[in-house]
């Protein structure tokens, strides 16, 4: 266990640091031009990394066992973050959506709280239902619902990004935990459908599809040509463009170095946030793009390996969709910042500027400490047993 959960410490750590010094560079420029304070960001990136500190004592020393005896206390802490999450229209709209509380100078983001509520919910009712999940009525539509209802309440924010790494690793829990593969297809096929309807009515989220795609392929799907050339000079494809720009120049060990970026100069509006890997792959290279992906990488294996010696079902459940949780957010926020993915606003963990995020990721952690340090928990080359094998403290 020790070994185990060292190194994923260490990752941690790692990841944080990085984002500290990152931070330091990316959000200088939006910090002097919005608050005439270079280091506005990351002092207050600090206050909340204490914040999540706290956060994270409370999930590793927490009792996991009490979401399950206790169902009063999931019951409450999710209709706590359901209410959280309608209490958020009572607030003026940011860039078109609700997705924010200010409480003072504070800003909180519910559906990031979300997100760790969905998986500890969904693994709670999954452990209580046991076999019952290989049924569709008194197993699959209950489980739906409760993801569905926390799914809905982001989409009406609307929050794309929050929606879909929600269902994803609820997705991922349904399979653990021995749904059907037919109930799972079926599940799978509305979501897309729903998930196209959606977009297909947000004009937004279209013209942001229609300029990440190839302009061949768009109008093969019946985009205007009109529509294509708007999108290329409008914000759907701006931050993109900068973002690759940044990419390539720094080639492969930065360009031209460390708090120097070009692209933080107001050309990247999201630099701090949601877009910063793009100013570290030009500062530092691609010997950051591949070293950060390497650390997001092994994150993943430690909680995969927390996860596969959980001594019960829900601690099993608890870590695997914390773990998904994280790595599913990065490959979503790389995955947009490098182009492969349509642009959406979803932060780097870790990594990027925001409380809120920095909490969820610091939570998701203390989940996978507490699941681990209740297990003997050897490393899957040190003794021969496969990843699959639980094996509770003597």
């Amino acid at each position: 266990m020790f070994r185990t959960l060292t190194l994923l410490g260490i990752t941690v750590l790692s990841l944080v640091v990085v984002g500290f010094i990152l931070l330091a560079s990316a959000g200088e420029i939006n910090g002097l031009r919005i608050y005439q304070n270079p280091y506005f960001f990351v002092t207050h990136q600090a206050l909340w990394l204490g914040v999540a500190f706290v956060f994270f004592a409370v999930a590793a020393l927490f009792d996991y066992h009490k979401w399950r005896q206790w169902p009063w206390l999931t019951i409450l802490a999710y209709v706590g973050v359901a209410v959280l999450m309608m209490a958020v229209f009572a607030f003026p709209a940011t860039k078109g959506s609700h997705r924010w509380l200010r409480i003072g100078a504070m800003r909180l983001q519910p559906s990031e709280l979300a997100k760790i509520m969905s998986v500890i919910a969904t693994a709670v009712v999954l452990d209580r239902m046991g076999w019952r999940i290989e049924r569709f009525w008194k197993g699959v539509v209950p489980a739906i619902a409760m993801v569905a209802l926390l799914m809905g309440l982001a989409v009406v924010e609307p929050d794309f990004g929050a929606t879909m790494v929600i269902g994803l690793t609820a997705g991922v829990l349904f399979l653990v935990a021995g749904m059907r593969f037919r109930h799972m297809g079926l599940m799978g096929l509305l979501g897309i459908c729903g998930v196209g309807t959606l977009l297909a009515f947000n004009a937004n989220r279209m013209n942001r599809i229609a300029a990440w795609l190839p302009s061949w392929l768009a109008s093969a799907m019946g985009v205007s040509a009109e529509t294509i050339a708007k999108n290329a000079d409008k914000d759907a494809n701006y931050q993109l463009t900068h973002a690759l720009v940044a990419i390539r120049n720094g080639g492969i060990t930065g360009s031209p170095g460390l708090f120097r970026s070009n692209q933080k100069l107001a050309y990247l509006p999201e630099a701090h946030t949601d877009f910063i890997f793009a100013i570290g792959a030009e500062e530092w290279g691609l010997v950051f793009s591949l070293g950060l992906l390497l650390l997001f990488v092994l994150f993943f294996v430690w909680g995969i390996v927390i996860a596969a010696h959980s001594p019960d079902r829900l601690g099993r459940l608890l870590a695997y969709g914390m773990t998904f949780l994280v790595f599913f957010q990065a490959v979503f926020n790389l995955g947009v910042v490098t182009g492969c993915l349509p642009t959406k606003g979803l932060a780097l963990p870790f990594i990027s500027y925001g409380g809120t995020n920095l909490i969820t990721a610091m939570v998701a952690v203390g989940t996978l400490f507490n699941v681990g340090r209740q297990v003997d928990l050897p490393l899957p080359r040190s003794r021969g047993r496969g990843w699959g094998t639980a094996r509770t403290t003597p």
